[in-house]
């Protein structure tokens, strides 16, 4: 999964690619602008094998026909 983080000193968005045993055990991540570990993971942008910059929608649901917005789509 990629997981997007904001960076409380220079403000820098950025993902990184863990799984969720990574992340719930307390995986330290840093920023890779300016190095700091004062970061905030943003639950807004929860991506499960695409990242959140591709703008890529998921179409591997079979129960639905993708018009009422399942999948993304």
């Amino acid at each position: 999964m990629f997981y997007t983080f904001v960076c409380n000193s220079c403000q820098e968005v950025f993902e990184i690619k863990a799984s969720i045993s990574e992340i719930s055990n307390g995986l330290k991540v840093s920023c890779p602008k300016c190095a700091s570990n004062d970061v905030t993971r943003d639950y807004s942008k929860i991506n499960i094998g695409l990242s959140a910059r591709s703008g890529a929608k998921s179409s591997s649901c079979s129960t639905c026909s993708g018009s009422k917005g399942c999948c993304g789509s």
